[in-house]
């Protein structure tokens, strides 16, 4: 499939308003505009903060799944959880910040008991939460309900936390933050079950070196984020996961059904993993012994499936609590409340989290062209249309547009470079036929078109060869569409920006 000349027709004399989002944040109550207010798109490096006038300008991330949120503090919280370009007129209400009065047994836990129990389950207990940094743990309340044996935190500003390993400050808005205990107790080692949710703005906090990125890209590799992006394109035991239902390695395709539509995949579960056991009565025992022979009925128990990481040994458990569930093109879930995890997945903190926008290119299923070539190593989806982009809106490329343009307009007549070479003899007996002024204007014109084409040529089949590669991915009616709406939008976007700059 070869797009490149067809976006040559399109990207002529056409023009779009940049993908951005503007707008003014205000008090509701007063009417001034809030100055400072954390503007920013949940769970990536996309963020803005609002002028002394309340104002902001925030571009939209290409192929964006995530809400826009605003944040002050001492106001709650505006989520626009589609977002599109446009300009918002925002106004916030204050928060009632007058805490439930807490009944707290002072001698139960101290603070700094609870703290430590906090950083345990928030931040979490692998090498890099051991890296991480709580920057300001004064804001954070803690209550432990006796009766329940339920620990909760609560703050009204965001959580800064300092990702020494992966390069990033993170600020984790939270809103509910749970531990629910056996007994009276703050050991991890006895607790039922932890849940904590919010929203995350990632901010660099230097250029990454290659230690930060070697970092990155082993947490994403040990990820249930890598194990979703390989798994809905049917790709896990290249990169080393299994996923089995009662320690049985099973087939994913038995057990999901998969939908890839553009920069997201549909993943339904079209089979639950279940237990089977006998039913036992009266009926079975003969002397006082179960007869195997004599079981005639069965009861299922559900059972989560189990995911085992064979390059790490690591193991983890999940459990769907929806049918279906999305997931973006870098694996990670469009709603994290759909699926549940124990083990490996389930011990990931925030100091194990990578923005949204994170991606790193991993191997791909083997697929062949029509040449009969193995394509072995892609980038990821993501990746590819912002190379596809910088490409056809590089300056060569578009050098090359002109030039092509500038000849066939003069041609007027069917030509191939194949037969008609060398073209100085083809023109000298086909002048005529053609709108060009003289021999030597069209020998110009053709040296210019093949000077700018040699010079995009390999890169251009590089795309090209991508192109065909998630065409028989995605299926080439798919591909298409997706193909077409963002690279196209993504080129009319830079071509806006770049007049602006002019």
């Amino acid at each position: 499939m070869k797009f490149s000349y067809l976006l040559l027709i399109c990207l002529c004399g056409i023009y779009a308003t940049a993908q951005n989002i503007q707008g003014i944040v205000t008090d509701k109550t007063t009417g001034k505009p809030l100055e400072s207010a954390a503007v920013f798109f949940d769970n990536t490096t996309t963020a803005t903060v609002t002028k002394p006038d309340g104002t902001f300008d925030i571009k939209i991330p290409l192929n964006n799944k995530n809400a826009l949120i605003v944040s002050v503090v001492g106001y709650d919280y505006f989520i626009d959880a589609n977002p599109s370009a446009g300009f918002l007129k925002i106004q916030l209400m204050p928060e009632d910040n007058v805490l439930e009065e807490l009944i707290i047994d002072k001698n139960v836990f101290t603070r700094k008991q609870m703290l430590q129990a906090f950083r345990y389950f928030f931040i979490g207990n692998t090498k890099n939460g051991k890296r991480a940094k709580i920057l300001n743990e004064d804001d954070l309340v803690f209550y432990y309900d006796t009766k329940t044996n339920q620990f909760s935190a609560y703050s009204d500003k965001p959580i800064v936390i300092n990702n020494e390993n992966l390069g990033y400050q993170l600020k984790f808005y939270l809103e509910t933050f749970q531990v629910q205990f056996n007994y009276q107790t703050l050991d991890p080692e006895n607790y039922v079950n932890s849940f904590y949710w919010g929203y995350s703005q990632f901010i660099e906090t230097s250029k990454p070196k290659n230690k930060i990125i070697k970092n990155r890209e082993e947490t994403y590799k040990k990820s249930s984020a890598a194990f979703f992006k390989n798994l809905v394109v049917n790709n896990l035991e290249s990169e080393d996961f299994i996923l089995a239902v009662n320690g049985w390695k099973v087939d994913p395709l038995a057990y999901f059904k998969i939908s890839n539509q553009g920069t997201t995949a549909t993943l339904c579960v079209i089979q639950k993993p279940v237990r089977k056991t006998p039913v036992i009565d009266k009926n079975v025992f003969v002397n006082g012994v179960i007869d195997a022979n004599k079981i005639t009925g069965y009861k299922e128990t559900e059972v989560p499936f189990t995911i085992l990481n064979m390059k790490t040994k690591e193991q983890s458990i999940m459990y769907f609590q929806q049918e279906c569930t999305q997931v973006s093109t870098s694996g990670q879930l469009l709603k994290p409340t759909d699926v549940l995890f124990g083990g490996f997945f389930g011990d990931l903190k925030t100091a194990d989290m990578l923005p949204f926008d994170f991606t790193v290119a991993v191997a791909m299923p083997e697929i062949k062209t029509n040449n009969m070539e193995t394509t072995k190593e892609m980038p990821a989806y993501a990746d590819f249309e912002k190379e596809a982009i910088a490409f056809y809106t590089s300056e060569n490329y578009n050098a090359h547009r002109k030039a092509r343009k500038a000849f066939f307009d003069k041609l007027k007549v069917q030509y191939n470079d194949k037969v008609h070479e060398p073209f100085v003899l083809w023109i000298e007996e086909n002048l005529k036929s053609t709108l060009f002024a003289s021999k030597e204007e069209a020998i110009t014109l053709h040296d210019n078109f093949v000077s700018t084409y040699k010079l995009i040529n390999d890169q251009k089949e590089d795309i090209e060869r991508k192109e065909d590669y998630f065409s028989k991915l995605y299926g080439e009616e798919e591909f298409g569409k997706m193909y077409y709406n963002k690279v196209i939008q993504g080129l009319l976007n830079k071509l806006v920006n770049t007049e602006k700059e002019n």
